[in-house]
This record gives C-alpha cells, structure tokens and sequence, in this order.
C-alpha cells in the first residue's frame, strides 16, 4: 500500500534502478492508492514478497524468519509503507540488507507521524535516525531522499531541525511531514 508521493519518490529516482528488483510488501489490498511498479520497470527480472498470497505476489516470505535458503541477490529493493507492520523491524532490516548486493539500492518509506492502520497491525513510527540504526549497512542519499505530507506532494528536508512545518494557508494548523522516503545506498 502506498500514496501518490512514494510512487513519485520510486519514479523520480528510476535512474537508480537496476534489476533485479525486490519489493516487499508487494499484495495488492485494493484501494486506488496501490502502486504497481512493474510495468515501470520493463525488461527488469521482479520479484513481489508479502507474507500471504494474492495478486502481485511472487513469493511468501516472512522477512523476520530465516531466510538462508534464499538464494536470490538483488540490486533494488522497493519497500513501501511496510515496516510499521512488522512486529521484528531489526530483523527484518537484517534479512533485507542480506538480500541485497553490494551497492544496491533500497526505496524505502516509512511514517513518521501517520494514524494507526491495520494490515495485520501497526507497531511502529520511524525518524531518520531510526532507519540509520536499522540499516547500518548502507548510506542514505540526502539528495534524493525526503519527507513528504499525505496527498500534498510538499518536500520537507530530512534533517529534524528542519522538520518545523510552515501553518497551512487560512489556519492555525501546520502541516506537518507524515512519510519519511529515503534512498539507501548498500556500501561495498
């Protein structure tokens, strides 16, 4: 599940892209949010990991099991709006940075302040020292990477001393960044 700004932040960035591709979470539970990033990529071996079956899922897999079997090594991963549900995200960010290959790149987009929603459950919120902590393997691109308000295509720097949001026109409300997307680049 995603929004119109993750789909932007994975198509902005396609250059990055090289196959083959990994993207967790990759069931489709309707709704006309639901990015499908395939048909982007053509000619690019894709695999979809999700934890039940369904439309858009190649392979059930459960990120916070053992994974040693898994012989595949990919070069992107694209990981939308899924880390919140995992109950084991350490675990998780463990066997993702194991499935992929030196300097790969990882899409990832996280919440940072979002509601509580299902899909099975909601565990967690995220800053960007958090996803430094989960995945020290890799180095976050500052350049392509973000914070951005649902639905509203704003872009908020990912530093937190920039994380003051400018009130909305005619309110007395801010608008704060609710979506961390960050590029990740695998070090060698």
């Amino acid at each position: 599940m995603s929004d119109i700004n993750q789909r932007n932040f994975v198509l902005e960035n396609r250059a990055r892209v090289t196959g083959p591709i990994v993207e967790i979470g990759s069931r489709y539970y309707g709704g006309s949010m639901q990015n499908n990033f395939r048909p982007d990529f053509p000619g690019l071996s894709y695999v979809g990991i999700d934890l039940t079956r369904g439309k858009g899922v190649d392979l059930v897999c459960d990120l916070t099991g053992d994974i040693q079997w898994f012989g595949s090594r990919f070069q992107t991963a694209i990981c939308l709006s899924v880390m919140e549900h995992c109950a084991q995200p350490f675990k998780m960010a463990e066997n993702i940075t194991r499935l992929l290959d030196p300097e790969a790149v990882l899409f990832l987009s996280v919440p940072f302040v979002w509601r509580i929603h299902g899909f099975p459950d909601d565990y967690w919120r995220f800053t960007p020292a958090a996803i430094r902590l989960l995945f020290p393997a890799f180095t976050v691109d500052e350049t392509a990477s973000y914070c951005t308000s649902k639905g509203q295509g704003n872009k908020f720097p990912l530093k937190l001393k920039s994380l003051s949001p400018p009130p909305i026109p005619g309110s007395t409300y801010s608008l704060y960044p609710q979506l961390l997307n960050m590029l990740l680049v695998k070090r060698a």
